[in-house]
């Protein structure tokens, strides 16, 4: 089952997403750190989106964002969320590998369309993938098959 993964040092911020994700059928986690959040990400192949606070104690979430998408490489898309939005902090977001960024206070009916957005996003890239490494699989096979004849 899909699951979002919400990352917020703020307990009642991250109940309030996690009540709105399941009205939509998501499952959800939580992780209060983005350390805990990125081994949960790391581990979990059925978090399909990242709800991420931007100001956490301990490592950012713009760092976060680096870690997943350098050392992880996941198809999850990251969704930043803050409190003190910005075109700047939007920008160094998007360029830093977030799928899109979520202002506080959030409004439900945003969040519900941003997660679902980001969910179909996640769904056709690793269709993406697959079709790549099909791909990629047969050229292999064909220059193997002009090699033994």
């Amino acid at each position: 089952m899909a699951k979002v993964l919400i990352v917020d040092d703020e307990r009642d911020v991250a109940e309030v997403l996690s009540e709105i994700c399941k009205l939509e059928g998501y499952e959800t986690d939580w992780a209060p750190t983005a350390e805990i959040g990125l081994k949960k990400l790391q581990f979990d192949k059925d978090i399909v989106v990242v709800l991420l606070d931007k100001n956490l104690p301990g490592m950012s979430g713009l760092d976060f964002l680096k870690k997943a998408k350098e050392e992880i490489k996941t198809y999850a898309q990251i969704i930043l969320v803050t409190g003190y939005p910005s075109a700047e902090a939007f920008r160094e977001a998007i360029k830093s590998g977030a799928y899109t960024c979520l202002k506080k206070p959030f409004e439900m009916d945003e969040v519900i369309r941003v997660v679902k957005d980001a969910h179909k996003h996640y769904e056709r890239a690793k269709e993406l993938r697959k079709i790549i490494v099909r791909d990629e699989g047969q050229a292999l096979k064909e220059s193997l098959d002009r090699l033994k004849s």
